[in-house]
């Protein structure tokens, strides 16, 4: 019975002393981990945009619908911008493919020739108002519903039409070299 209490009072002794684990100089712990913040952002932009540009074919879900499935979360109005986009990509294309226009930082079309005849300036101006009133609708929407900033939706939405798009389309793309946007063409 007195080894008991011995060993029992020995070890009260010991949790009570004190340690001191400080260094001379601070430790460094290096911790390398990938955190994927904006995979819902991602996932509702490459579904809009595949309904808009109609590329399902790489989807593995395509019997299922999964995709518009996702995007249908947003709201009617959503949908309807959607839908207007939709019949007029041919038309945006169109004036990529001929140089008339670019996509700037904000993820919106903007004139880009400055020699464009102001009859044709005039045909294109009022549909790519209408463009960057559906993405505005599209981008707000987005941000809400992932609760991030929208700044942040337009620069993955930006990202996401540079690798969608084909070579000579026009894009204003960040110079990390530079520090500053410039346009570029893909």
């Amino acid at each position: 019975m007195v080894r008991i209490l011995l060993v029992v009072g020995l070890l009260t002794i010991i949790a009570c002393a004190r340690v001191n684990v400080e260094t001379a100089k601070p430790l460094k712990v290096d911790i390398n981990m990938r955190l994927d913040v904006y995979q819902h952002v991602v996932k509702d932009i490459d579904s809009i945009e595949d309904q808009v540009y109609g590329n399902q074919e790489k989807k593995m879900n395509f019997l299922m619908s999964w995709d518009e499935a996702y995007a249908a979360d947003f709201s009617q109005d959503v949908q309807q911008a959607i839908e207007r986009r939709k019949n007029r990509i041919d038309l945006i294309e169109e004036y990529f493919q001929n140089g008339y226009v670019g996509e700037n930082r904000n993820g919106e079309l903007t004139i880009i020739d400055p020699g464009l005849p102001e009859d044709l300036k005039a045909q294109i101006l009022p549909v790519i108002g209408k463009e960057n009133e559906d993405r505005v609708i599209i981008y707000q929407a987005t941000a809400r519903k992932n609760n991030v900033p929208l700044s942040d939706v337009r620069r993955i939405v930006l990202l996401d039409h540079f690798n969608r798009a084909p070579g000579g389309y026009s894009f204003e793309m960040y110079n990390e070299e530079k520090g500053v946007y410039q346009w570029i063409k893909k």
